[in-house]
């Protein structure tokens, strides 16, 4: 899943990183999405102990192409986590534990105070009750404005160019393959930002309704897209234009 606040970051086009603190209670806490441990914090999208958020940083930043003993089906928990590391971090990539876009980006996010995280969201939901007024205004706007013509046009104009994906020398691993593809969905993401911006309407909503509005739909569109690109080309997957694979392999 994609954190609220790095949305809002990008979206208001700060950095992604977020100052937390710790819960207050084991009734407060979150648990790791990889081993089930008790989280640390919101790290590289997801709720994550320190040991699977170090573990992730180092395995993006090396590189490192890891081979299962087994079958690629090891349990990875609390206990059996340092068992198999190309296990753990296939679970990584399953469970949404995405890079940021940029070095100095930091995906480390320490939990936020509940209070604070609570009032914020009163706020946003205070926000939308304000602004129902205004949506429908912007609504008027864009009818009386533009016409049907001017609307596709305008969205034609707005879609976002094609991303490439920069494929190893060597053939792909499991391990290779889905870093290739959570680092192609970043640059997609960033892209999908720039590409709300330009339908009409849109940066005439709140900073939270934009949020909001990105937060619940972006898989889908990444999805649509790869289906949109895909329709030509049966029974393969258009990921971007230099990464096509066959079905079964998708």
């Amino acid at each position: 899943p994609v954190n609220r606040e790095t949305l809002k970051r990008k979206v208001s086009g700060s950095s992604c990183a977020s100052p937390i603190t710790s819960p207050s209670s084991k009734r407060d806490a979150h648990f790791c999405a990889v081993c089930s441990d008790y989280a640390s914090g919101y790290h590289y999208g997801v709720w994550s102990c320190e040991g699977c958020k170090a573990f992730f940083k180092r395995s993006i930043q090396g590189h490192n192409d890891y081979i299962c003993p087994a079958t690629n089906q090891c349990t990875i928990d609390k206990n059996r986590r340092k068992s198999c590391q190309a296990c753990r971090l296939r679970k990584c990539y399953e469970v949404g534990m995405v890079k940021c876009g940029s070095r100095r980006e930091r995906c480390g996010y320490r939990v936020m105070r509940r209070q604070k995280s609570s009032d914020e969201q009163l706020h946003c939901l205070s926000k939308a009750k304000k602004n129902g007024g205004h949506v429908t205004r912007v609504k008027e706007l864009l009818l009386s404005a533009l016409s049907p013509e001017q609307l596709v046009l305008t969205l034609l104009e707005a879609e976002p160019p094609h991303v490439l994906v920069s494929r190893p020398s060597t053939p792909f691993t499991e391990a290779s393959m889905m870093m290739s593809l959570t680092k192609l969905a970043d640059k997609e993401l960033v892209h999908m930002i720039g590409w709300a911006k330009k339908i009409p309407g849109f940066v005439e909503l709140s900073l939270c309704d934009q949020v909001r509005l990105l937060e619940s739909c972006w898989m889908e569109v990444l999805m649509v897209g790869l289906m949109w690109r895909s329709i030509g080309h049966p029974g393969k997957l258009v990921f971007a234009p230099d990464l096509v694979l066959d079905r079964d392999e998708g």
